[in-house]
């Protein structure tokens, strides 16, 4: 139960949200940080009570009411100076934009301030070509290097560009067995399932 390969899939908005709902599950009582959120598109739609959003960058967001909750701010340098645990830190689309060594201090610090931790990312490298600037790619990444999650990994995601992605889940071992569960039930059907 470490890994759920989908192929087959090509990535859209619409089934990042719907992996990203089965991932969170009821989220009315509860409270999310999205760590590098750039102009959070997808997030405010999957229900959490409390949002923060947090970007290096000023982006004003896509869902203007939720402006009032942007924080502009390194993601780890954010979470080192707030004490405050949430039920889960998103960070999608942001590993790629830092070092290995920073990445892995960024999950460190979202294992200290959540319960549930969920990351996605291009699955290897793509356009490494980091220059300093915070859009720029400067590290790829695989689920060898998010040890004890759960990945589920979608190898055309990003067709256009011949690349895949994944998302990888840290959590309580049950909630990663409902979530493994759900994911196999939903797209089991399809014939698109690889398991390992």
């Amino acid at each position: 139960m470490n890994s759920i390969t989908l192929d087959g899939l090509a990535g859209s908005g619409e089934l990042w949200l719907d992996i990203m709902r089965i991932i969170c599950g009821d989220t009315s009582d509860k409270s999310m940080v999205d760590l590098g959120c750039h102009k959070a598109p997808y997030t405010p739609l999957l229900g959490f009570k409390e949002r923060t959003y947090v970007d290096i960058q000023d982006r004003p967001l896509d869902h203007i009411v939720e402006q009032q909750y942007f924080v502009q701010s390194d993601a780890s340098v954010f979470l080192a100076n707030n004490n405050k645990k949430y039920d889960v830190a998103i960070c999608s689309d942001v590993l790629e934009h830092l070092t290995i060594g920073n990445g892995c201090g960024l999950v460190e610090w979202m294992q200290l301030r959540s319960k549930k931790q969920i990351i996605f990312t291009p699955l290897g490298g793509f356009n490494i070509t980091y220059d300093g600037h915070p859009d720029s790619h400067a590290s790829g990444w695989s689920p060898d290097l998010l040890q004890a999650c759960l990945c589920i990994i979608l190898p055309n995601f990003h067709p256009s560009l011949g690349i895949g992605a994944f998302f990888a889940v840290r959590c309580e071992y049950w909630e990663k067995q409902r979530i493994y569960n759900e994911i196999i039930n939903k797209y089991v059907i399809s014939g698109t399932i690889q398991t390992g």
